[in-house]
């Protein structure tokens, strides 16, 4: 869905609503090709409001599916999207400075608004960085190989504390201060 700002200024007194079904799988697949194992045909409701002031209000509310790689052994995960995208797109960039660092404002690109491509890079944006199989969150196996394992946070803090002195070498403790002064 793009919409050229000519075609828009026709709905200023009242919005352009929509309620579509969007298929951007490929669109998708070749943008994030590392992310993206598939994505379902996403159900887009919303509207977009041309305001006085020649700002673009979109609004939309995206339903569908995604699949990713799982974070930890790559195997196809499939998740929900329940996303609600609120965008303003301004034409002049210096108005930038009026608008909190925190609120999503744009630029209007060539006087288009592509709402496929706010819609992905939203969907994208909110993806979580640890991406589990559900027998992955089940299992609480950690991958591991020859000389190396992956341990947890917690883990982690305990090594750091020291809790883990079974492991440590007296050979090093010589080192303790080679960088004190």
């Amino acid at each position: 869905m793009k919409y050229n700002k000519n075609q828009l200024q026709k709905y200023r007194q009242d919005a352009l609503n929509f309620d579509e079904k969007l298929v951007l799988e490929d669109t998708a697949k070749k943008r994030f090709p590392k992310t993206v194992i598939a994505l379902s045909a996403l159900q887009v409701k919303g509207s977009i409001r041309y305001l006085d002031n020649e700002d673009i209000i979109l609004h939309a509310e995206i339903t569908g599916n995604i699949t990713l790689p799982s974070s930890r052994s790559l195997s196809p995960v499939t998740r929900d999207i329940h996303l609600v995208i609120d965008e303003r797109y301004i034409e002049d960039e210096q108005r930038l400075k009026e608008f909190e660092e925190t609120e999503p404002v744009f630029i209007l690109e060539d006087d288009t608004l592509d709402v496929d491509t706010a819609i992905l890079d939203n969907i994208v944006a909110e993806l979580p960085l640890q991406i589990l199989t559900i027998e992955e969150i089940a299992d609480d196996t950690l991958p591991s190989g020859k000389d190396w394992h992956v341990i947890s946070e917690s883990a982690f803090e305990n090594e750091k504390k020291g809790d883990n002195s079974s492991n440590f070498d007296s050979r090093f403790s010589k080192l303790d201060d080679f960088f004190k002064e």
